[in-house]
């Protein structure tokens, strides 16, 4: 099925951008060269041949058009091409944006064919029509961007993905599509032999070049834009089967660059150069256009292929890469490395001598060559001097996305799994300090420490799934399914975070521990999750212990108005929900207090983790859980403050609370919001 779509989409994709090419080709080249060289009368012949090859790809259109649908109906719903073809399949994917895209460019189709049908007419043959083809057939080409990966987008995105790619469709298709009437025209003016013939293939060739410049410069500028939506990163570029299409499509792009800029540089102004006579040189330079041009339609053709294919293929930046080297380059891990630094930096300074030598080769003819072999010698000595220090080791999940969001219900489980594998040797705080691991050589690693953090969550994912060459850490594939792992990666990077914050206090620090999202349900039945107060609502999370909060409860309950004006939510979470008896609950409802039920033990689980301080309890391995602890979360999602009741009075001043929920209601985001996932 996948094979036959291909060759469908391929057709269809060839067809059209054939006749918008011999359009474009008819009225800004063709034409006007032959108008200039007063040969109209002779271009006739040529112009009706090309409106006969455009009625063949209006039949090749519909039909693969109808296939193209019939064959995405049967992907739509599942069901076999066969039973797919039924009235009401057909019309239920009509009703989808594909649908409404393919309905559109039919209409383009109809009104295209009654246009060349009238060309066709004897005596009928005007510009009116040429330039109503030329337009009816752009709106054909741009229609497929509605059918296509850019169509998937939202809001003001969804627009400018579509403008790209609409823009895209259209470029390649002026260009590649050309260059067909443009290796005919040039066929045409070689036999004719004569001194129109020879001003026509001048004119052509001079329009045909400004044309292919403003195609490909379009091209290139709205390919980078789609490649950034739907690639994103080097990563799934080289380790996703889209992003390696998508090399596979440059690797044709760049021989068709070649040869354009041969006839463009070499060719074209020998051409033009010539006196309007004939003779063998201007046949020779002529073939050797008409040569190029086919080559560059040749490629042209395989790029389609590879295009077709990647209307099929998931875009890299929703698939998983697999990373196929064994090493990666990391400027953010080597910085601090004293001697890699100095060797990182070095490299740079000797890369950046070279463009001394490449300035003299852009501004002096003599020497240019020697000037271009030391630049490039230069900079191939910095390279050599700079990268070496930047490898680290990478796998092939290092840029694995992961595939549990960081949840507190994940970090909860990961927290079981991490006691139950992880905690003999690795301490029960991370420290690699187990009494299990006392005799490892080398001894089981810091999870809390830098170095863990500057490793991605896939590197992780590998280890976990694999073990870790080298040392005593085992395989966990067999005992942890992926799930597993993936939560215990999310327990992992909260245990590092919770390291680094021991200092945090109840005033704002810039914007960096990411609150876990949590889903939660209260007393009343409110459900809902922390991530939904994002933009809304800055976040007062209260873990509490009843009774032994209900006197902080109440200063909070006398507090309700003023936090509610400052747009403040609180999120109270018990320590044991299910201890709250019937007493408890009617006493914190008199306190209007809607607690969290169910979620309250993964979300108090989670946060509790952040109880490690600067204080003398607060340093021990597994500091004792405070009674009662409240984070100020800001709208973005991050953690700004934190108070531990038993540390210190800190937010018993409500003034210092509400001064700070103050100062996060003025601020302007200075980061992104977190992402749902580790990194």
């Amino acid at each position: 099925m996948a094979e036959l779509t291909i060759a469908v989409r391929f057709l269809h994709l060839a067809a059209s951008m054939l006749p918008l090419g011999i359009f474009a080709f008819l009225c800004l080249i063709g034409g006007p060269a032959a108008k200039k060289a007063a040969a109209q009368a002779h271009f006739t012949g040529f112009e009706q041949s090309q409106w006969r090859i455009l009625a063949w790809c209006l039949a090749v259109i519909f039909v693969s058009g109808v296939a193209g649908y019939t064959l995405q109906a049967s992907v739509m719903t599942g069901r076999p091409l066969a039973q797919a073809i039924t009235l009401d399949t057909l019309s239920a994917v009509l009703a989808t944006q594909y649908g409404k895209g393919w309905l559109l460019r039919q209409a383009f189709l109809v009104a295209l064919a009654g246009v060349v049908v009238q060309f066709m007419r004897p005596g009928q043959q005007t510009a009116i029509l040429r330039d109503a083809g030329y337009g009816l057939t752009a709106g054909l080409v741009a229609g497929m961007a509605l059918t296509g990966h850019a169509a998937a987008g939202e809001g003001a995105m969804l627009i400018l993905q579509l403008g790209a790619d609409a823009l895209h469709l259209l470029a390649a298709g002026m260009w590649i599509g050309a260059l067909v009437p443009l290796a005919l025209l040039l066929d045409w003016c070689r036999r004719n032999d004569t001194a129109w013939a020879v001003v026509v293939a001048q004119e052509a060739t001079r329009r045909f070049s400004w044309l292919g410049i403003a195609t490909v410069t379009t091209l290139l500028m709205t390919g980078l834009f789609n490649a950034w939506q739907l690639v994103g990163d080097i990563a799934p570029l080289v380790g996703t089967a889209y992003g390696r299409l998508l090399l596979i499509k440059l690797g044709l792009l760049l021989p068709l660059l070649a040869l354009a800029a041969t006839n463009l540089l070499h060719i074209r102004p020998r051409l033009l150069a010539a006196a309007p006579r004939r003779g063998a040189a201007f046949k020779d330079l002529v073939a050797r256009l008409q040569r190029n041009a086919i080559a560059e339609a040749g490629l042209g053709v395989a790029i389609l292929v590879v295009v077709a294919t990647l209307g099929v293929t998931a875009p890299a930046r929703h698939v998983p890469p697999d990373w196929p080297f064994p090493f990666r380059l990391s400027w953010e891990i080597n910085k601090k490395l004293p001697d890699k630094r100095a060797l990182i930096l070095l490299g740079a300074g000797i890369a950046g001598g070279a463009l001394m030598p490449f300035g003299y080769a852009i501004m002096r003819r003599r020497y240019r060559g020697w000037a271009l072999g030391l630049g490039l010698a230069t900079l191939g000595g910095g390279a050599a001097v700079a990268l070496p220090p930047l490898w680290v080791d990478a796998y092939p999940t290092t840029y694995r996305r992961p595939a549990v969001t960081y949840q507190a219900i994940s970090v909860e489980s990961g927290l079981q799994s991490y006691q139950q594998y992880c905690v003999a040797c690795h301490g029960i705080a991370g420290f690699g300090d187990g009494p299990a691991g006392v005799e490892l050589k080398p001894k089981p690693a810091d999870l809390t420490a830098k170095h863990a953090g500057d490793h991605t969550a896939g590197d992780l994912f590998w280890w976990l799934t694999h073990g870790k060459q080298g040392t005593a850490m085992p395989s966990f594939k067999d005992s942890l399914n992926e799930e597993a792992r993936w939560d215990l990666i999310n327990f992992l990077r909260t245990l590092s975070a919770a390291e680094q914050a021991r200092p945090m206090a109840p005033l704002l620090e810039p914007a960096w521990l990411v609150a876990p999202d949590f889903l939660f349900r209260t007393l009343s039945g409110e459900n809902k999750s922390l991530k939904e107060h994002r933009g809304q609502n800055v976040v007062l999370l209260v873990l509490f212990t009843w009774p032994l909060s209900q006197a902080r409860l109440t200063q909070l309950d006398v507090l309700r108005d003023r936090l509610s004006a400052a747009e403040v939510r609180l999120l109270a979470v018990p320590w044991d929900a299910t201890a709250l008896d019937e007493k408890s609950r009617r006493a914190l409802g008199a306190l209007k207090l809607d607690p969290i039920m169910d979620g309250s033990q993964e979300a108090f689980a989670t946060y509790t983790l952040f109880r490690r301080s600067l204080s003398e309890a607060g340093t021990r391995p597994n500091p004792p859980i405070p009674p009662h602890m409240e984070f100020l979360i800001d709208r973005q999602g991050y953690v700004r403050a934190r108070w531990i009741a038993a540390e210190s009075r800190g937010w018993t001043n409500a003034e210092i609370l509400l001064r700070e929920i103050a100062q996060l209601n003025q601020e302007k985001p200075s980061v992104p919001a977190p992402d749902d996932h580790v990194h």
